[in-house]
């Protein structure tokens, strides 16, 4: 008859085999919410893109040089949702409301029209950016240009 080693494990072994399961399952854990927060933010970036770019081709399209020119002439103007009417902006305010993805884009969009340059007067070209903060802090710049 044999005889068998009835000790079974150490509470030492127990509590490091118990540490080495948690540190296993935070590291999965941390690292499956940085890939759905990147794919999220992903996402959100795509929609923003799109926001921005309808923004940017309205402001090209629905805007001449000779409208805008004379307003930026002292200095860099930036334009957002809540400054829109009071600073007697050339444009429309009805910019900042453009949706995509269920979501109005009215409070995270910024305007910055530069300051004119003696190149861009001579060439007369305006250039602006906007500006898209999309997710968590994460902003956007799409550029765009006025011309004559």
């Amino acid at each position: 008859m044999r005889i068998f080693n009835k000790q079974g494990f150490s509470v030492l072994e127990a509590i490091a085999s118990v540490f080495i399961i948690s540190l296993v399952f935070t590291t999965a854990f941390t690292i499956v919410v940085a890939m759905r927060n990147r794919a999220v933010a992903t996402e959100e970036q795509r929609y923003a893109i799109e926001a921005g770019s309808a923004i940017r081709d309205e402001i090209v399209q629905s805007y001449a040089y000779l409208t805008i020119a004379p307003w930026i002439l002292t200095g860099e103007k930036i334009v957002d949702y809540q400054n829109c009417s009071d600073l007697g902006v050339p444009i429309s305010c009805s910019l900042f409301n453009y949706e995509t993805n269920n979501k109005i884009y009215d409070d995270n969009v910024t305007l910055v029209f530069l300051a004119p340059t003696a190149e861009s007067i001579s060439y007369k070209v305006i250039h602006f950016q906007v500006i898209i903060e999309y997710y968590k802090g994460k902003t956007l710049v799409l550029e765009g240009i006025i011309y004559e």
